[in-house]
């Protein structure tokens, strides 16, 4: 997973899956919205806005993805954007 561009609030990730198939996640990655997509088209979106104001969010992954690439990835992406919280 490599970082690929940075404003203050708006950055993007890609992880890079063998082959063709790289995954990109762009959002506000500070406020946990952001989606998870493939050539262009959305695979999974993560949320925090309907759950509370704590650190659960949830994460809605479209059939047929791999799951657990995709929320390891967005643990990864929670460590990076929140290091240092003490939440």
């Amino acid at each position: 997973m490599k970082k690929k561009l940075f404003t203050f609030f708006h950055c993007k990730f890609e992880v890079d899956i063998p082959g063709p198939d790289d995954l990109e996640a762009k959002g506000n990655f500070l406020d946990h919205e952001y989606t998870f997509s493939r050539h262009g088209a959305s695979v999974a979106s993560v949320s925090k806005r309907w759950f509370s104001w704590t650190d659960t969010y949830g994460i809605d992954i479209d059939a047929g993805e791999d799951d657990v690439l995709i929320l390891a990835s967005a643990v990864v992406i929670d460590l990076v954007c929140h290091d240092g919280d003490d939440h």
